[in-house]
């Protein structure tokens, strides 16, 4: 199991951890509404620019520092924008690539494609299946839900105190796959504030926030709740224009 570790605290005792989701920054593949899937598209130039002016963002806000931990998907352009951000933030962190976080596969048929160029048993195996050469949603869903849990798990505290703020890491990710994974949260919360939250359409480097609560070392109890938007870049411009939500 990815939480077999032991030595985090008694059981009854709640340690949590704050996990900070940041999709990548934009490609040309983006730009042209392809689906990239797995395919390792790289940055353009307006995704380097987002991915600094997030940098600047979360240094303004005082964020990247809390970061104890950075982690990315291994494709280039979740890597790139984590170093970005690591280099401008100076956070002194190594970028630690895990392929779980990866977008879902789509196959080599569809990767590429245009949604409204796919044949209709195309789409509707990207709904409700497996594509050709490709994993089903919750297929992704589970490595998701796996790296994460385990990743948070490794920097989880004890935190009695509401003063007390848990530990935060950065895990920079993709639309599809963030998008499933803070779903899945929301409707597994126990917490009521969330579950009236709604998981927005997730924006290139956009930031968005997931608590990871453990009660002692159980493998049962890993407890799910979706924060809310941390900050996005404006629409309209990445010159430091944003949205800073809780």
């Amino acid at each position: 199991s990815f939480l077999m570790e032991s030595g985090l605290s008694p059981p009854g005792r709640k340690c949590k951890c704050v996990v900070h989701l940041l999709r990548h920054g934009e490609t040309a593949w983006n730009s042209k509404k392809k689906l990239q899937g797995q395919t390792d598209i790289p940055l353009n130039e307006n995704g380097l620019t987002q991915a600094q002016a997030i940098a600047r963002l979360l240094v303004q806000h005082s964020i990247a520092c809390k970061y104890a931990a950075v982690f990315s998907s291994d494709l280039a352009r979740a890597s790139n924008t984590a170093k970005v951000i690591v280099d401008i933030a100076n956070t002194k962190h190594k970028v630690q690539a895990d392929a779980r976080l990866r977008e879902r596969a789509m196959g080599s048929h569809v990767e590429g494609k245009t949604w409204a160029s796919l044949t209709h048993e195309q789409k509707h195996a990207l709904r409700t299946g497996t594509p050709e050469g490709g994993e089903s949603s919750q297929q992704m869903l589970e490595r998701m839900v796996q790296a994460v849990a385990e990743i948070a798990h490794k920097h989880a505290a004890v935190t009695d105190n509401d003063d007390i703020s848990p530990p935060h890491i950065l895990v920079v990710s993709h639309g599809g796959a963030m998008g499933t994974l803070l779903e899945y949260a929301n409707m597994n919360s126990s917490s009521s504030s969330s579950s009236s939250k709604t998981v927005p359409h997730i924006k290139n480097c956009g930031v968005y926030s997931l608590t990871v609560a453990f009660d002692g070392d159980s493998v049962d109890t890993v407890e799910w709740t979706y924060d809310g938007i941390v900050v996005e870049l404006d629409n309209t411009s990445t010159k430091g224009g944003e949205r800073v939500g809780g």
